[in-house]
């Protein structure tokens, strides 16, 4: 990995005007389900309100170019659901700013973030089994393997 820091990243979060920046970021990630389309709501509203209340999404940029994001879904701030788990998904970044540790600095900022301004108690995320440089850097910052899951589909 090859670290740059002579141009700082800056971490942000997103707003309505990023979308188009958003939707560019989310072409690049490696999910074979990433082409799937999503609305304004569910950039930045509920996707299930009974297990995370809200979603964030943080950009990190370069000389005011967006070149990585991930998203941190909420659990409701009532604790309704009990226990106080995230969930980290559609961590990007744009293929020519990879290996230079930009994933980690936004990842650890979102579990700074976390931790101390939503004093969740945890943080979940899935990767596929195929990506291993994501699944190193998940478990460099602490992430340890829960569950592997068998995904089906039937073709019809």
């Amino acid at each position: 990995m090859v670290e740059e820091r002579a141009t700082p990243l800056v971490i942000r979060l997103a707003c309505e005007e990023d979308i188009q920046s958003i939707e560019y970021l989310d072409r690049f990630g490696t999910s074979p389900t990433r082409n799937i389309h999503r609305e304004l709501e569910k950039y930045f509203g509920s996707v299930d309100p009974s297990t995370h209340e809200r979603g964030l999404i943080f950009l990190g940029e370069l000389e005011g170019r967006a070149v990585a994001k991930a998203e941190l879904m909420l659990p409701p701030a009532d604790g309704s659901e009990g226990s106080r788990t995230g969930y980290i998904r559609r961590v990007v970044v744009l293929p020519e700013y990879r290996q230079r540790g930009l994933a980690r600095r936004l990842l650890q900022f979102i579990i700074d973030f976390a931790r101390q301004e939503e004093q969740l108690e945890a943080l979940d995320l899935h990767v596929w089994e195929e990506n291993r440089p994501a699944i190193r850097l998940y478990e460099s910052l602490g992430f340890q393997l829960q569950h592997r899951e068998l995904y089906y589909r039937l073709s019809l």
